[in-house]
């Protein structure tokens, strides 16, 4: 069986520091143009010297210790127009920087809603010809890339229920439920063309596993490269109107990848659901060729506004019917139920324990419990 492997206060005042020798502050204040409202998780980066900081609930990140110099700085938000500049550190002093970020609005009138097609010109999208979609990607990216901070500057562990289990007409029979735990630097690694791996397992059986892109890997360079984007239309979602982005994988590719769709708040621009679709099944090894594709879903929860986890993600093994009758589809289910930062990002809890589905091992359910039953190839 092919199974995706599931792999998502800086004080308000300076502080007195001791600084070193020809070292200075740089504090910086982040708000929004049109409000004046400050800015939470906005990212400040210095470039030259590879460092990058949230900023806390008042928009305020701080930078000590910094060798006197000029700098780039560069400053930005998801949903906002970045900033790009520089600033001047002086030894023994607090320098301040105030940054205003403009709102990108996400242009919802005039544009067209195409189905997916062949995807023979894979990368960004012209800026000059589609800028609506250009900025839609845009925003994906500073999902992707607040995700990849969030990883690897406040490293966590997380532990999540693991449901297997199949589905079958109206029916899902529920085998193992177990609770996995793993560590937020085990995210990502994707490649292009290789998201489907052959592996040797204990007892020396060949295992095939389908490693899914995460959404630090949205923003490499390397996905960008091999994916076409294009606007897929709204949908409501409560009180929200998600944003459809539509992206599939390069044709160049000849080994399967994945298709997708990414649902994004209009007015936030905070990703809130992506659907990964296997590409060429026809192309997985002999011994899997029933499987017509292989679907996933993943939702996110925010810890504090402005910031997620993933929460829930759900694959789906649909498989082809044999000599005219249907068949079981294997289900993998799996839902956050805790997690701890080693250190928390600015305002954001430390831990948290949320509830979670009862399942039960070696019971029936209705179909219905599958809230990841529509994507994909229906069966």
């Amino acid at each position: 069986m092919l199974r995706a492997m599931l792999r998502a206060m800086l004080p308000a005042m300076i502080p007195h520091v001791l600084l070193a020798q020809g070292t200075g502050t740089l504090a910086v204040t982040v708000t929004a143009t049109q409000t004046g409202v400050s800015l939470p998780y906005a990212v400040v980066a210095l470039p030259d010297r590879s460092i990058e900081r949230f900023t806390d609930a008042g928009g305020r990140a701080t930078i000590v210790a910094l060798p006197a110099g000029s700098y780039d700085i560069a400053v930005r938000r998801i949903g906002f127009a970045p900033h790009r500049g520089r600033v001047v550190i002086e030894a023994g002093l607090v320098t301040s920087a105030s940054i205003t970020l403009s709102q990108i609005p996400v242009q919802l009138t005039g544009m067209l809603v195409r189905p997916r097609e062949v995807c023979t010109k894979p990368g960004m999208p012209d800026r000059a010809r589609d800028p609506a979609v250009f900025d839609i990607v845009e925003l994906l990216r500073e999902n992707a890339d607040q995700f990849r901070l969030l990883t690897s500057q406040y490293p966590f562990r997380y532990a999540t229920q693991r449901v297997l289990a199949a589905v079958a007409d109206s029916t899902v029979f529920v085998q193992t439920v177990d609770t996995l735990v793993a560590e937020s630097k085990s995210l990502g690694g994707y490649r292009p063309g290789r998201v489907v791996r052959e592996q040797r397992a204990p007892g020396g059986r060949t295992e095939t596993t389908m490693s899914i892109p995460v959404l630090s890997d949205i923003a490499a360079p390397s996905f960008l490269a091999n994916h076409c984007f294009h606007f897929g239309g709204v949908v409501a979602e409560g009180t929200e109107t998600w944003v459809r982005l539509e992206v599939r994988a390069a044709d160049k590719l000849r080994s399967p990848d994945v298709h997708g769709t990414f649902f994004l708040d209009s007015a936030t621009a905070q990703l809130r659901r992506m659907e990964l679709e296997l590409s060429r099944p026809e192309r997985l090894p002999r011994r899997l060729q029933g499987i017509r594709t292989v679907a996933v879903s993943t939702t996110f929860r925010e810890i504090t506004p402005g910031l997620s986890l993933i929460d829930r993600v759900c694959a789906i093994n649909w498989q082809k019917p044999f000599q005219g009758r249907g068949r079981r589809h294997p289900v993998e289910v799996q839902q956050l139920t805790a997690y701890r930062f080693d250190t928390a990002p600015p305002d954001a809890p430390m831990a948290s324990a949320y509830n979670s589905p009862a399942w039960q091992p070696r019971t029936q359910l209705t179909r219905d419990v599958l809230w990841c039953d529509g994507m994909g190839t229906s069966g």
